[in-house]
């Protein structure tokens, strides 16, 4: 077995063990919460139809707060938030060939300003 297939099978074996684990995880928590914002919704339609009010401003508000929920506790759920394990992210910058991004000499910036935004997505839980 030449180097190419052992890294191919090591490859392999590193992609099932991801689905196996942290990848059914995930999806457990997708179906759950969606599960949650879908009782939401229902709650409020039955309550609008129980009360004759159908405010569609208030009902689109609560819609889209529920769908905002599901998309921050998906994203936490992904990387390990919930169980309380700090993962790493990868974060992929591309540039134009032939151009000097100033991008590069501020990545601690970057990952400041990351750290930033999924703090900030909590507020949705």
């Amino acid at each position: 077995m030449n180097d190419f297939d052992k890294d191919l099978n090591t490859a392999g074996d590193a992609l099932r063990s991801l689905a196996e684990g942290p990848g059914v995880q995930a999806a457990e928590a997708l179906e759950a919460a969606f599960g949650r914002a879908g009782q939401s919704i229902e709650t409020a339609l039955g309550q609008a139809a129980r009360s004759g009010e159908l405010d569609f401003e208030r009902m689109a508000e609560s819609i889209l707060k529920d769908l905002a929920r599901v998309a921050a506790e998906s994203v936490a759920a992904m990387a390990g938030a919930q169980s309380g394990a700090q993962h790493a992210v990868t974060l992929n910058m591309n540039y134009a060939p032939g151009t000097e991004p100033s991008g590069r000499e501020s990545e601690a910036a970057m990952s400041a300003m990351l750290a930033r935004l999924v703090a900030g997505g909590g507020r949705f839980l």
